[in-house]
C-alpha cells in the first residue's frame, strides 16, 4: 500500500506555531509599506485567517479590505517565505513521528506539499521528520496536488486502489485525490476544522494520526 501525506497540519502543527509570526510579519511589512491601520486591527487578520483555506487568502482578503495598492500586498506576501528562526518553536502532530515509521514498516510512504521548497524543507528539519522515511517527497507549486499525486503514482507503479491519501483540507489535499480514483482520509486537525468540505470526496475521517491503524484493521482498501 502506498500512503501519501500532507504535511502541513498533518504532520507539523503549521497553523499552531508558525502562521501567527508569519501572519504577523506580513502585517508589519504591510504597514510600512504604507497600509494606513491602527495596531490592533491585528486581530481582525488573525480573525480571518482562521476561516481562511490558506494564510495567503487570508491576507489578501485582508489587504483588499485596506488598500487597492499592489505593492502593499507584495511587500506582506514577501515576508511570509522568509528562512524559520532558529528560536521560533514548531511543534509536530501528536503521534506522527511514531505513526510514519511504524507504517514504513509494512507500506511505502511519501509526502506531497505546497509551498516555498526551501521553507517546507525547514519545517520538516526543525520538526524532526526525516526525509528518508518517504520514497517519494514533492513540494509542488500548486495550486492543484492532482499532478503531484498522479506523477508518484506512475513513478512508484501503484495504481489507484493501492493508495491512501491523508490530509487536513479537502480541497487542496482531498479532493485532488478522488478525482484520481484514491482512497482519502481526512484528518480533522489545523485547517481542517473548518475545511471538510465537499463530503462525497472524503471516505474516512479521523481525528488522530494513530487511528490510520484502523483504516487497515476494518476497511479492505
Amino acid at each position: 500500500m502506498l500512503i501519501i501525506f500532507d504535511l502541513d497540519d498533518t504532520l507539523i502543527e503549521t497553523s499552531k506555531c508558525l502562521t501567527p509570526y508569519y501572519l504577523k510579519l506580513a502585517f508589519d511589512s504591510m504597514r510600512k509599506a504604507g497600509l494606513e491601520i491602527e495596531e490592533d486591527v491585528f486581530d481582525e487578520l488573525v480573525s480571518m485567517n482562521q476561516n481562511a483555506l490558506t494564510s495567503r487568502f487570508a491576507l489578501k482578503k485582508f489587504w483588499s479590505k485596506y488598500s487597492d495598492q499592489i505593492k502593499i500586498y507584495d511587500a506582506g506576501l514577501a515576508v511570509m517565505k522568509t528562512p524559520l528562526p532558529e528560536d521560533l518553536p514548531l511543534e509536530i502532530v501528536p503521534g506522527a513521528i511514531e505513526v510514519l515509521e511504524e507504517l514504513q514498516e509494512a507500506h511505502t510512504l511519501a509526502l506531497v506539499t505546497l509551498g516555498n521548497p526551501h521553507l517546507q524543507g525547514e519545517k520538516m528539519k526543525k520538526a524532526g521528520i526525516q526525509p528518508a522515511l518517504f520514497s517519494k517527497l514533492v513540494i509542488g507549486k500548486g495550486p492543484s496536488k492532482k499532478l503531484d499525486y498522479q506523477t508518484i503514482l506512475t513513478e512508484l507503479k501503484f495504481d489507484a486502489q493501492e493508495v491512501i491519501v491523508c490530509g487536513d483540507r479537502v480541497p487542496i489535499d482531498l479532493t485532488p485525490a478522488k478525482e484520481l480514483g484514491l482512497f482519502t482520509v481526512h484528518f480533522r486537525h489545523g485547517r481542517g476544522l473548518c475545511h471538510n468540505e465537499p463530503k462525497a470526496d472524503v471516505d474516512l475521517s479521523i481525528d488522530a494520526l494513530k487511528q490510520l491503524h484502523e483504516v487497515f484493521a476494518q476497511h479492505e482498501i
